[in-house]
Formats: C-alpha cells, structure tokens, sequence
C-alpha cells in the first residue's frame, strides 16, 4: 500500500508540473501576443487584414474567365467534317498496292515462289517462272518505287496462291483450265513491263505501266479471293463469271503491250484498261453505294464492295461483295424495300447467284 501511494504521488506531481509548465508557456505567449498585436494594429487603418485577401481574388476571378473562352471558340471549326462521310465518294478509294500490297520478308516470298513452282502446269511453267523471277527482284530492288513494289507483291501473291490450287488433285478440270490460262497472259503481261521497246517504236507507252500494273494487281488480289474457301464465291457460276473478268483483264494487260497486236485487238484492250481505271466514277456504282450507306452498312460491308469492285469492275464485282455475308443485313433490308428501285437487285443477290442478277441493275 505504501508503495502504491508513493507511485501516486509520483504521477501526480509529475502531472501537476507538466500542467505547471504548460500554463506558464501560455502565460508566456499570452504576455507576448499583446506587443505583437499591438504592433500589427498599430497602423492607422485597423481593417489591413482583409486586404490582402481581396487582392488575391481579383487576379485570379478575371483570368479564367479570359482563357477558356477562346479555347471553345477555336475547337467548333474542327468539328464540323463528320458531315461530309455521308456523302458518296466523289474519288475512288485506294488502289490495290495501298490495300493488299502488304510488306512480306523475301524469304517468305522466295518460298511461297519455289513451292508454287513445283505445281506450275508443264505448258506454262518457264513463263511463270521467269515472271516470279522478274518480280522477286523487282521487289527485292531498293531502288524500285514502293507502288511498284506493293503491285508486283499483289501479282505475285495472287499467281502463287492460284499454283496451289493448280497443285490440288481436287480442283476441277474446268478451274484448272481457267486458271492455267490466266498464268499465261498474267506471267507475260509481267514480263513485258520489263521489256524496252524497240528503237523509235510507240507501242509501249511507258505511261501506260502505271495503269497495267494496277490492272495486274487487282487481278491477283482476285485470284487470292478467289483461292481463299472464306472470300471464293460459292456457287460455280458466280466463281465462273470471277475467273472470265480475271482472264480478260489479264489478257488486256498482255495485248497493250505486245508489238505484234493487231490494232483492232489493242483498241479492244484500250477499252478494257480504260473501264476498269474508272470503275469508281460509274454513276450506277456510285447510286448503290449511296443505297447500301443509306441501310447503315457496316464499314465491313462497304470496303468489300469496294475491294471486289477494284477486283473485278463493275458489276459483277459490286454484286460479287455485296453478297458477303458482311453486307448480309444491309442486302435483306434492301430487299424489303418494295417501293425502291434497287429492290429488285437486293431481293435477287439475296437469294440466287449475284452473276444471275446483273439484269436487275437500274438503269442497266
């Protein structure tokens, strides 16, 4: 008990003189505050405190109202463009190279050209082989333009994917006649981008190089589609139709360039290569693309039709991407537009081979 009371009170004077020097160094600072407050309020005016306040509120109220004002003003004129991608494109969309050119590492190519060989048919085996020759290095050429370069990969993708199919045991023998055909004229068309003209003749037009390897590119971005069991047409009718316009562009191609043509089979070229560069200004493909964007075709849907149309030209083309299935919605919708002039077509290409329906374009 002694101890405990000890302890007691040794914890309360302890406490006592911490509460003891607590008050003292209130006193303390009670003692001095009085100078200093009597030295602020010294001055004459007794209201300095709240002065300082007001001048930090002024500077600061009047600038942000200044600077948000103009950063509004200036973001409405940016965005008024979106109105415009309602409207049918006046210009054609990207050529082929830009779209399926894709850069692929030579070795990768210089494969997909040894395998490809090996199914070559025996009839035309030495001309494609020197035209994947050719192109291998072509493309392997710094010094080549990147257009070029995307256009001879485009052309080179397409033979070696359609060899495949050549190599296949299963393919049918009139899609290995077809095919075989196309190998010949694309295979010299190429090679005879490479050729000089001779001395003082006119016949090839260096000019013209442009348009026929455009021409040969989307013919073998069709032949990829054509190979692809995901893009390839169904029905053998529509894959029939595909493999004419490719044979055709591809002879055109060869023809344009060839010294020995008569005139009358050039000027039947002529009109070939002509037709396809403006494919994107024909006034009906240009009305169906309106009609499909006005169903709210998926962006799927529209690039399809523009890629198959670039492939394959108007119509058949058009038609042959309009029946993805991408474009499935915006076709049914169109078909149950009885009062619209392009029902007709929808309603067709919504039910039977799209080769069967080009009668139903308006205005055809």
């Amino acid at each position: 008990m002694a101890t405990l009371s000890r302890r007691r009170i040794s914890r309360i004077v302890g406490t006592s003189c911490v509460a003891a020097t607590i008050a003292l160094s209130g006193v303390g600072a009670a003692t001095a505050a009085p100078p200093a407050d009597r030295a602020a309020t010294s001055p004459q005016d007794p209201t300095p405190p709240p002065t300082p306040e007001p001048p930090s509120e002024p500077p600061g109220t009047p600038q942000p109202p200044d600077t948000p004002p103009p950063q509004q003003n200036t973001e409405p004129p940016d965005t008024p463009p979106p109105s415009d991608p309602s409207e049918p494109p006046d210009s054609p969309p990207p050529s082929d190279p830009d779209r399926t050119g894709e850069p692929e590492k030579p070795g990768e190519l210089k494969k997909d050209v040894q395998d490809g060989l090996a199914h070559a048919p025996h009839e035309v085996r030495q001309k494609v082989e020197k035209a994947l020759t050719q192109m291998l290095d072509l493309i392997d050429d710094p010094d080549t333009p990147p257009a070029e370069r995307k256009a001879y990969t485009s052309i080179l993708k397409g033979i070696t994917a359609t060899l495949d199919t050549l190599g296949d045991p299963d393919t049918p023998p009139e899609d290995r006649a077809a095919y075989t055909k196309i190998m010949k004229a694309m295979s010299e068309a190429v090679t005879l981008t490479q050729e000089q003209p001779a001395s003082g003749s006119q016949e090839a037009k260096p000019s013209r190089t442009p348009v026929v390897l455009g021409l040969l590119a989307a013919s073998g971005d069709a032949l990829v589609a054509l190979q692809d069991p995901g893009t390839t047409p169904p029905d053998p009718k529509d894959r029939k139709k595909i493999q004419q316009i490719v044979a055709e562009a591809c002879e055109a191609a060869r023809t344009i360039q060839d010294p020995d043509a008569s005139a009358e089979e050039k000027q039947k070229a002529e009109k070939v290569l002509a037709r396809r560069a403006a494919v994107f200004k024909n006034a009906q493909y240009l009305d169906l693309m309106k009609e499909i964007k006005q169903y709210k075709a998926r962006a799927a849907c529209v690039d399809t039709v523009e890629n198959r149309t670039r492939q394959a030209g108007w119509a058949d083309g058009s038609l042959w991407g309009l029946s993805d299935p991408a474009c499935a919605a915006s076709v049914a919708a169109g078909a149950r537009q009885e009062d619209s002039q392009w029902h007709a077509l929808m309603a067709c290409v919504l039910r039977n081979p799209f080769s069967t329906c080009v009668g139903h374009v308006p205005g055809g």
